[in-house]
């Protein structure tokens, strides 16, 4: 067998800006690294949901999030259909039959460009007592100090970078096939997937979907104020503030020694991305004022208190669970976000009316290129 040669190579990511669950990590550390995909970062993530009843969903009451565009609560919904990301997979059996092994067919990704997601058993290099299944970014590899960069969920939840040697990656790959595509909402792939990063604007489809969209900008926040009603398992945008409060209510109510803070963590998220979105429309000329410092203080910043409240209760095994507490100040939280994003709204719509012709013009021009 041909000896392999000695290489290595990181593609390009940087710190997310926001932490709490591994797939928006993911999209946000990756896509942050190319400057090109900044429009549409801050056009799309606006509208957010949650269960109805959420109180009730025993093995996923820390389901809120957040989508780009299209509602989609499955496996790798947010880079499956994420225009700016050419996405594949492969079964694994496949890969354990065309590849000598997991570190090789890897270490071709990452040569090609591709980042990786695959299954790993944490256990092996975290060093917990009992198998601990979940889906790892690969970036990178070095031959030289047989390591490959990855990024995960860290044991207290936050979304980081880190270093897994050869030896035990190999280990931790070597998933039965039986822990593949573990329930719909388990976030366990029915393969290893692979993607990168359409950088080369030639490479997208006609149309503007991969770009700033100050239309669907201003409808999405429309939606999020004033949320669809409609008969479903999911309720939407403002409302979600309500079911996170029945949550807590009810764990109070039951005197349970645990609540889940993992919505409240992506609230959080949510908060953070719309204080960088508001200086980036500010900035761009979309909106008069600049309400990001004010939104950053009244809204993000109150929010982080909420969600440090509920942690340290969980330090407590919620003893004497202040629910109420945490209820009074999710309403503060919900009021003030209203408040800025109405105002928001509405210097939105006036720049829409003030170049409605501007628009006009640009969607002939693509009904024009599309036809010919």
């Amino acid at each position: 067998m041909e000896e392999r040669l000695m290489s290595d190579k990181k593609l390009k990511i940087m710190e997310p800006i926001i932490r709490s669950f591994g797939h928006q990590g993911a999209v946000h550390s990756i896509l942050s690294a190319y400057p090109e995909t900044e429009a549409w970062l801050n056009c799309n993530f606006i509208q957010i949901f949650t269960l109805r009843n959420l109180y009730t969903a025993v093995e996923r009451l820390g389901t809120v999030d957040f989508f780009y565009q299209y509602y989609g609560d499955f496996n790798f919904y947010e880079m499956k259909a994420n225009p700016w990301l050419k996405f594949m997979s492969i079964p694994d059996e496949m890969v354990k039959s065309r590849w000598n092994s997991k570190l090789e067919f890897v270490r071709e990704c990452i040569e090609n460009d591709y980042y990786v997601y695959i299954l790993l058993d944490r256990s092996v290099y975290r060093g917990y007592d009992e198998p601990d299944y979940h889906n790892a970014l690969v970036w990178g590899y070095d031959d030289a100090t047989e390591k490959i960069y990855a990024a995960d969920n860290n044991p207290i939840g936050k979304f980081v970078f880190e270093e897994i040697g050869y030896e035990d990656f190999e280990k931790a790959a070597d998933v039965s096939t039986k822990e593949f595509a573990a329930g719909d909402h388990m976030g366990r792939p029915d393969g290893i997937y692979f993607f990168s990063v359409m950088a080369d604007s030639d490479k997208h489809e006609a149309g503007t979907n991969h770009m700033m969209q100050i239309g669907k900008l201003q409808h999405d926040l429309e939606q999020y104020l004033n949320p669809p009603q409609i008969l479903s398992d999911y309720v939407f945008g403002i409302d979600c503030y309500d079911e996170l409060k029945k949550y807590y209510l009810h764990v109070a109510e039951n005197r349970y020694g645990h609540c889940d803070w993992r919505g409240l963590c992506s609230l959080l998220d949510h908060k953070i991305l719309m204080t960088r979105r508001l200086k980036y429309l500010f900035q761009k000329g979309y909106l008069i004022h600049d309400c990001s410092d004010l939104y950053h203080e009244r809204v993000e910043k109150k929010c982080l208190v909420v969600r440090n409240l509920l942690v340290k209760e969980n330090v407590k095994d919620c003893k004497d669970f202040q629910a109420k507490k945490l209820c009074i100040l999710l309403d503060e939280v919900k009021k003030e976000e209203m408040e800025i994003l109405a105002k928001v709204h509405a210097e939105l719509k006036e720049y829409i009316n003030a170049h409605i012709d501007e628009y006009e013009e640009y969607r002939m021009e693509q009904n024009e290129g599309s036809s010919n």
